[in-house]
């Protein structure tokens, strides 16, 4: 059986290949024809598609070395502008620094970060493009990434403060190794730029085999939820993930659709006749994700201390403008309930980070607003690769009480739980705690629905106060849900599809202005997106959401 590189699941057969050993000349960047590929695999668990029949190490970086594109630069007009969409979005965030480019070509993008101030260093194997790029007078070194980060060209780890790996990672024997070595490049703040085609992509999956994406020098292509999860299982963290836009000239474009429809031929000799205009488009098929390498802020005095020999347990606070609620959330958790406390700044344009690092709470501040969901993310993964055994979620609002940290991880550290909820309606006094009438409504009916859908009888699922074991978030692709609050239904679908075991505590319900932000039409939007989770979850047992996780979050330095 053929096992997924990505993940070890199993794979099957995706598209019959024609059969042909890979050459160099087929590994051009301009040669797309249709059917040129060997036999394409899929992953029945992450969803990437693989290309086996390729060779891996060193006869691979061979191949790439004697390759060469003669009509690369007849476009390079666009290719530029390409480029500096690219470099725009990366100084949003890095405008200065040294970048480096992996796979970086003819070096165009490698002499538009120059023009812009950048130090810039780039990768490339093919000797005719190396060489065309040290024309431009560019550091370019024909080493490949494993290499190169082997220290072997004197550039130590954290040496760089932007990453680019565009249209590449879909070429590499190991796209998992090369984003941490990518990650470990990265100063602190650092950023890793990644483009590549998305086979999941709606564009990818009604071109079916005739879809650009399936080329022969394509050895792993990852789905962008997948490709998500991996970045993220690196330690770093999103900020931007938006379409790629691409500039050629009119003509390309036409050309390239003629060479992928079955019968192009009128079409074709349409693009002979086109005008010399350059279209900048996005096919839908391809997105440009920046990563972070985001440090935490420890508090000089911190809140929580180990003392009793148990097993660790963390505190994970998503917040959001929370200045008026953290010193609150800090009187009323006990130093002695768990033993490190770390809060989430989602970007927040109030004082959140400093207020939180005064009252004792480490923090990780997103480089951007993301959402709930992305929040959890981000601190449920800190928490495993730090070597949580159980993590327990506090909202920073002080919506509910801080108090009972060490009876949500009671259950799980006796070993009777995978999963703690903190229910409101177990004993049902949320109304008289101040839950507005048209929420209870819209709770109890939703988690009606939902007990029925399941096939489970829970008091509530939207509440949340949640607990989990380190291994129960483990063997979930939870890096995979949503960013926003329907992150909380996806992750009950997973555990429902692992069938771990839940203990439903009762806990007071608190309702005030700070705590109590989403308005009507937020959850109106909350509770459609709840229905679709529920409808996925009965009729596709192929989800996404449901398969095992791509990357296993292992305790890890840093």
């Amino acid at each position: 059986m053929a096992v997924c590189r990505i993940c070890s699941g199993e794979l099957e057969l995706r598209i019959r290949g024609n059969g042909a050993a890979p050459t160099a000349a087929l590994f051009s960047p301009s040669a797309h024809a249709v059917g040129e590929h060997g036999d394409l695999l899929e992953c029945r668990e992450c969803g990437t598609i693989q290309q086996p029949v390729l060779p891996q190490g060193d006869a691979l970086h061979d191949l790439y070395r004697d390759m060469r594109d003669d009509e690369y630069l007849a476009e390079e007009d666009g290719r530029r502008a390409t480029a500096n969409r690219l470099l725009d979005l990366i100084a949003a965030h890095r405008p200065t620094g040294r970048l480096l480019d992996v796979g970086c070509g003819h070096g165009l993008l490698l002499d538009e970060a120059r023009r812009r101030g950048y130090d810039t260093v780039g990768l490339e194997l093919s000797r005719e493009t190396a060489a065309h790029a040290r024309s431009l007078g560019l550091d370019v070194r024909e080493v490949p990434l494993e290499a190169f980060t082997e220290g072997t060209n004197g550039d130590a780890p954290g040496a760089f403060d932007v990453v680019v790996l565009a249209d590449v990672i879909e070429h590499l024997d190991d796209p998992v190794a090369a984003i941490d070595q990518c990650a470990a490049l990265l100063r602190p703040g650092g950023v890793l730029c990644v483009v590549t085609p998305d086979p999941a992509s709606p564009t990818a999956r009604l071109a079916g085999a005739r879809w650009w994406g399936f080329l022969p020098a394509h050895t792993v292509l990852l789905p962008r939820r997948t490709l998500r999860e991996l970045l993220s299982a690196a330690g770093l963290v999103i900020s931007d993930d938006v379409p790629f836009v691409r500039t050629f000239a009119a003509k390309r474009w036409v050309g390239g659709l003629a060479e992928r429809l079955p019968q192009g031929d009128r079409l074709s000799a349409l693009a002979d006749r086109l005008p010399p205009v350059k279209l900048s488009l996005s096919l839908g098929d391809e997105r440009v994700i920046l990563a972070h390498r985001t440090p935490v802020r420890l508090a000089e005095q911190p809140l929580l201390q180990h003392s009793n020999g148990r097993a660790p347990i963390h505190v994970v606070l998503p917040a959001y403008k929370a200045t008026r609620t953290i010193p609150d959330v800090v009187a009323e958790m006990p130093p002695q309930a768990a033993d490190h406390a770390l809060l989430i700044d989602d970007a927040s344009p109030d004082e959140t980070t400093d207020v939180a690092l005064l009252h004792g709470l480490d923090v990780l501040r997103h480089p951007a607003n993301r959402g709930y969901g992305a929040s959890q993310k981000t601190g449920y993964t800190h928490a495993l690769r730090a070597g949580a055994a159980v993590i327990v979620m506090v909202h920073a609002d002080n919506q509910y009480d801080p108090g009972l940290v060490a009876d949500m991880a009671e259950p799980i550290l006796a070993g009777d739980a995978d999963v703690v909820i903190g229910s409101r309606l177990l004993v049902d006094r949320a109304v008289a705690g101040g839950m507005p009438r048209w929420k209870w409504v819209g709770n109890r009916l939703l988690t009606g629905i939902e007990n029925a859908v399941f096939g489970v009888r829970f008091s509530e699922y939207h509440t949340g106060y949640r607990a989990f074991s380190a291994d129960f978030l483990r063997s979930i692709p939870f890096l995979r849900n949503s960013d926003d609050f329907v992150f909380d239904q996806e992750i009950f679908a997973q555990v429902l599809a692992r069938k771990a075991r839940v203990v439903e505590i009762p806990i007071p319900t608190r309702y005030f202005h700070e705590a109590s932000s989403v308005d009507f039409v937020t959850s109106l939007r909350y509770a459609f997106k709840t229905l679709w989770v529920l409808a996925r979850y009965r009729l596709d047992r192929r989800w996404a959401l449901l398969r095992r996780p791509a990357a296993w979050l292992s305790p890890r330095d840093g």
